[in-house]
C-alpha cells in the first residue's frame, strides 16, 4: 500500500500551516493515495520520523515523501534525505522514495505571473 509523505519546515505560528493543509486535504480527497501524513521539519506536530511511524502503522508498504519547499537548501539537500534514510533502516521492509521540492516545478513561474495579475 502507497503512501504520501508530505514533509514541510513548519512554523511556530501554527496558522502559517492552514494553507499548505489545505493542499493536503485536496490531495486526500482525490483518492490516489490511501495514506496520506504530513510530517514537519521544525516547530510543529508530527515530527516526520512520526509521520513516518504512522504511514508504516497504517499500513503502508511505500511512503512515496514529498518536499514542500519552495527552495534547495540544507533542509531539501541534506535533511530531509537522511530522515528517510533513518525511516528505511527502521522499516526495511517498506520502500521509500523522495521526490523533488515543489519550487523546482516551471509550474511555479506560472503562479508568480498569476500573482502580479492579481495584484495589478
Amino acid at each position: 500500500m502507497k503512501a504520501m509523505l508530505v514533509m514541510v519546515h513548519g512554523s511556530p505560528r501554527p496558522a502559517s500551516n492552514i494553507d499548505m493543509f489545505a493542499v493536503v486535504d485536496e490531495v486526500r480527497n482525490q483518492g490516489t493515495f490511501p495514506i496520506v501524513e504530513v510530517g514537519f521539519m521544525e516547530c510543529n506536530d508530527p515530527s516526520i520520523p512520526v509521520a513516518i511511524d504512522r504511514c508504516v502503522a497504517a499500513g503502508a508498504t511505500e511512503i512515496i515523501a514529498v518536499p514542500y519547499f519552495l527552495h534547495t537548501g540544507k533542509h531539501v539537500t541534506d535533511d530531509l534525505p537522511n530522515l528517510l534514510e533513518q525511516g528505511q533502516s527502521r522499516y526495511p521492509a517498506v520502500r521509500f522514495l523522495m521526490s523533488d521540492y515543489l519550487g523546482h516545478d516551471p509550474i511555479i513561474a506560472d503562479v508568480l505571473m498569476d500573482r502580479v495579475k492579481e495584484a495589478a
